[in-house]
């Protein structure tokens, strides 16, 4: 065989047959700015695995191929230019959140009390007992949600996800990645944190008839006023849309997620005719509650997996 009869082996042809294969299509959460959609696909790739085999399903762990997963990747819409000074690079503050970021933290905040008193101040600081949302911004970088993430970081990421609800081009743009992964071949959609949002407004968009699953992890979908109420289609006082064609929604939080603000979905998004209300699943993260390789590697992910994708 001469080596033009070999094109096929090309990475262009390898790229191919990964987007007609994917049966899983993972979509990533807010602070994925500064990786990529092959650096995303090894963790969720080595997380999801693990998930299958603590849920003691080797068989479907060792039935799986690479190419059975895809990571839509749109962080980089949110990657600012480099620069040498300048505004291009924004050095952003918590003096930089806006009205819906504000209300974000407030609600944040208020869980991460819920959850952690001790990060509650003093009686008498500060000079007044109303929490300023700089100082909770602050403090909020103290939980376990946030530890690890700075203030210009967590600001630009709060960000993001006001733009992607009140951006119709950014909003387009992100669909457009997930449309690239999502084929006929695809039959489960996992959406981590604003990624569990992105997957519920595509699914309920474009309604793909061969996607039965949607897993969503760490979900903020939930927050009442500002996600819950800005969602696409708008809810009815009979709750929000059914996502598309799916005929189930295993959602999964830990408990100490903030970002998971409201843990139950199923008496929010009831379900149509004939099909099982959102499962709500609470799992125990750790030190790392809204990570998402340890959303991933918990058996209970690994059984919603196993139960479509069983050999």
């Amino acid at each position: 065989m001469g080596k033009s009869e070999m094109q096929f082996d090309s990475p262009c042809c390898d790229e191919v047959l990964r987007r007609v294969m994917a049966r899983i299509v993972g979509i990533h959460g807010i602070g994925q700015q500064y990786k990529g959609g092959h650096e995303l696909h090894t963790g969720w790739w080595d997380a999801l695995r693990d998930g299958l085999v603590a849920a003691k399903r080797e068989d479907v762990d060792t039935s799986l191929a690479e190419n059975d997963l895809e990571v839509s990747f749109f962080g980089s819409l949110f990657r600012p230019p480099g620069a040498m000074g300048g505004d291009d690079f924004p050095p952003y503050t918590a003096n930089d959140l806006n009205s819906e970021d504000r209300k974000l933290v407030e609600a944040f905040y208020a869980e991460t009390l819920a959850l952690q008193p001790e990060l509650t101040p003093p009686a008498g600081a500060m000079g007044a007992v109303k929490v300023g949302v700089e100082a909770m911004a602050q403090r909020l970088l103290h939980s376990p949600t946030f530890a690890s993430v700075v203030e210009r970081a967590f600001v630009g990421n709060l960000k993001q996800v006001s733009k992607f609800l009140q951006s119709t081009p950014t909003k387009d743009l992100v669909f457009a990645n997930v449309a690239k992964h999502v084929t006929e071949e695809t039959r489960i959609v996992i959406g981590h944190s604003l990624g569990s949002v992105v997957a519920y407004e595509y699914l309920c968009r474009e309604a793909p008839p061969g996607v039965e699953l949607l897993i969503t992890l760490g979900s903020p979908l939930g927050i009442p006023n500002l996600i819950f109420n800005h969602l696409t289609p708008a809810p009815t006082e009979q709750g929000g849309a059914w996502p598309g064609a799916v005929r189930r929604w295993v959602n999964i939080a830990d408990p100490d997620d903030v970002v998971a603000l409201r843990k139950d979905l199923a008496g929010l998004f009831p379900p149509p005719p004939g099909i099982d209300p959102v499962v709500d699943e609470l799992v125990d993260n750790g030190d790392e509650p809204h990570a998402i390789s340890r959303y991933l590697n918990s058996a209970e992910a690994g059984k919603a997996l196993a139960e479509v994708l069983s050999p």
